[in-house]
């Protein structure tokens, strides 16, 4: 159904995450790119995997190119390992290294992955050293270039046999030499434990500097907080003082610097997820890892969980597909909160294409993003074009066409920087900043200080969109009139960043080409923009194709600031609406990477269990809902369904072979789409607890 649109303003208040808050508590976070501290070149150091790749096809080549992989952990030559679901060993190492050499990337070689079991079934040494010479002997024979290493085993502290093969140093010299007298210039990685450990990494080290058998390469996993818990507790802040750490702890033992390889990042509920892997990134990149690999705790072939059962792109793959788009130099960033688990991301500039990239995630609610150092980069002079892009998690198995363009606009470098809001941020989605020349370029958003301003005054502050902002629109005759064009004639909506520190509703009249004017309500933003206190309101107006103006003017009621105009064509409705945001009786959030937004539903198992939305609807009519959910019953489970307190029907529920958990590989979600009839305005959807079954409850989606 479309939404009818038209110059009487109708407004939605998208407010910081504490509305009422004092003016200094208001203040949205930093989040920081330094453009002239270029520390190291682009290399995509974490934009490998673990099993990522499965045989020819799996994934295609046109869904790991564009990630531009640098390393991929496999499974050693003829193993048998049946990883997750697998009915045969898939990933061979030797035989996936073309696919992994055509897209750019080495293969290691997981020496231990030839046992079929995991945790690893230890046999004896004679059986282990014939597994050893076989691998070597096929590496060698398959005259592969791209191989980055021997990974020697694999979680030595929660998977070497002690009581059977004896300490795991011993175990390690004597593979290790065995390997260097058939192979001499393949590397050796280790010793890929399950956490950093600083006891265990300076045992280790000493016996290898000692014996002469030093990796060549150091390896270890990163998986939660802050020490391995994978399940529930992501702390990537934590892998900077693990990187710092083991330099002091090498050097401390008369040690050359060795190449970090992270082997296994990232935990299950985090998995794919963009607004979390993003913090990975900036974590290794920051710290200098060589190479990065996202754990498996899904299917093998899916580049670790960034692309669907079906084959498509899900919403993580466009946030390593924007990693692997970065050329040239990495510039160094700065989180609003180093020692907390939100926005972080990494940048990169190339002084050759003249372009600069951001890509972050992990905020909530508003952030600005400072970007500073541009006297360092010459090709940026005056103003600077800025897009801002988003991609969403909608669940493992959803595919996502593209990302979503927020806005456009040019921003003037202001004392070497420029200040971008990010507005009502999701935490589980991943953004993009592409800075390049403003010349030519088309915009979306339109900043209040180059509009047409009458007896109204401009003002600096770091936390307004391109640093400036109007206020004292205070008179009669005050007005800010912009100018805008626009590819073609129709709806479109106007989101107006603006702040109100007054204590009640304040008001603008727009008009729109000179038309006749109508009445903007800004409600109270706990104070004003000098403070960081801004929120956004939305109107809807009828454009002309070509050039407009939107004239905003003093009105009756009390007074507001304007920062910026935001347009976007009036398209088809649809809202989704999150499970875990709804009213709910008797029920609980869960996490799950299955799960759109990373949450869901569950346990509606009693006669008083419901999950309440509500939604809001342009007009009364009929609409299409889709329904995200799982049965893992072995039959047909129901709901009972009102609409406006009104029963509406039975929602049927066909078993979807398992429940949408967190627990590795085994999460399950399917769609139902059913027609539901709404009221204009805001409407309730009760989902209670039916007479058959179970269900849990992802989403839904009007539409």
């Amino acid at each position: 159904m479309k939404k009818k649109l038209c110059l009487s303003l109708s407004f939605s208040l998208l407010f910081l995450s504490v509305p009422f808050m004092t003016s200094s508590a208001a203040v949205p976070p930093q989040f920081t790119v330094d453009l002239s501290n270029q520390y190291r070149p682009v290399t995509h150091a974490a934009s490998g995997s673990l099993y990522g790749l499965a045989d020819e096809g799996r994934p295609a080549d046109s869904l790991i190119g564009p990630t531009k992989p640098k390393m991929f952990t496999q499974m050693a030559p003829n193993g048998q390992q049946l990883p997750n679901g697998e009915t045969a060993p898939t990933g061979d190492a030797l035989k996936v290294s073309p696919i992994a050499k055509r897209n750019g990337a080495s293969v290691t070689i997981r020496m231990p992955d030839i046992y079929p079991n995991f945790p690893y079934q230890w046999v004896s040494w004679a059986d282990w050293y014939a597994k050893v010479d076989s691998i070597v002997n096929a590496r060698l024979a398959s005259g592969a270039t791209n191989i980055y290493g021997y990974e020697l085993w694999n979680e030595p502290d929660g998977t070497w046999n002690t009581s059977a093969a004896g300490s795991f140093n011993d175990g390690w010299k004597n593979t290790y030499l065995r390997i260097k007298t058939r192979d001499t210039t393949t590397k050796i990685i280790g010793p890929s434990i399950t956490q950093y450990n600083e006891t265990w990494l300076r045992n280790f080290l000493t016996y290898c500097r000692d014996n002469n058998v030093l990796p060549d390469i150091i390896s270890w996993h990163e998986l939660g907080a802050p020490e391995g818990h994978y399940v529930d507790n992501p702390q990537p802040g934590y892998i900077e003082n693990h990187i710092a750490a083991y330099r002091a702890l090498e050097a401390s033992l008369g040690i050359s610097p060795r190449p970090i390889s992270i082997n296994e990042y990232g935990v299950v509920r985090e998995e794919g997820v963009p607004g979390s892997m993003v913090r990975y990134f900036a974590e290794f990149e920051r710290s200098g890892v060589d190479t990065a690999n996202a754990a498996f705790w899904f299917r093998p072939g899916r580049l670790s969980n960034i692309v669907t059962d079906a084959g498509s792109a899900n919403g993580g793959w466009w946030l390593y597909k924007w990693y692997g788009d970065m050329t040239g130099n990495m510039a160094m960033t700065t989180p609003s909160n180093p020692t907390a688990v939100g926005l972080d991301g990494i940048a990169s500039v190339d002084a050759g294409n003249r372009i600069a990239y951001v890509v972050f995630g992990g905020g909530s609610g508003d952030h600005t993003v400072v970007v500073k150092g541009f006297g360092s980069v010459p090709f940026f002079t005056g103003n600077v074009h800025v897009k801002l892009e988003t991609t969403p998690w909608s669940g493992v198995d959803t595919a996502v066409a593209a990302p979503s363009t927020v806005f456009e606009g040019d921003f003037e470098i202001a004392n070497g920087q420029i200040s971008v809001p990010v507005t009502n941020m999701n935490p589980s989605s991943g953004y993009r900043l592409t800075l390049t020349s403003a010349a030519g370029s088309a915009n979306n958003r339109y900043e209040a200080e180059r509009a047409l301003v009458n007896r109204a005054n401009t003002f600096s502050n770091a936390s307004a969109s391109n640093g400036k902002y109007i206020g004292q629109i205070d008179f009669a005759d005050s007005y800010v009139q912009f100018t805008v064009n626009v590819p073609a004639a129709g709806a479109y909506t106007v989101d107006v960043r603006y702040a109100n520190g007054t204590s009640a509703n304040s008001t603008h009249s727009l008009s729109v080409n000179g038309g006749a004017a109508s009445t903007v309500t800004y409600p109270v933003t706990g104070g004003w923009l000098y403070t960081g206190n801004a929120a956004t309101v939305t109107v809807n107006v009828n454009l002309n194709a070509g050039s407009n103006t939107i004239r905003f003017t003093k009105g009756a009621t009390g007074y507001a600031e304007l920062d910026y105009i935001q347009l976007t064509p009036a398209g088809s409705y649809k809202v989704r609406a999150e499970a875990e945001n709804a009213t709910l009786s008797r029920a609980n959030v869960h996490t799950s990477a299955f799960a759109s937004n990373r949450f869901f539903v569950g346990q509606i198992d009693y006669s008083d269990s419901y999950v309440e939305f509500t939604v809001n609807s342009p007009s009364a009519g009929t609409y299409t809902m889709e329904v995200g959910y799982a049965n893992g019953t072995s039959g047909n489970s129901t709901h009972n369904l009102s609409v406006n307190g009104r029963a509406a029907g039975v929602v049927t529920y066909p078993a979807t072979g398992g429940w949408l958990t967190a627990i590795p590989n085994l999460g399950t979600r399917k769609i139902l789409t059913l027609p539901v009839t709404l009221n204009a305005g805001n409407n309730t959807i009760r989902f209670t607890k039916g007479t058959t079954g179970y269900a849990e409850l992802d989403y839904i989606e009007i539409r």
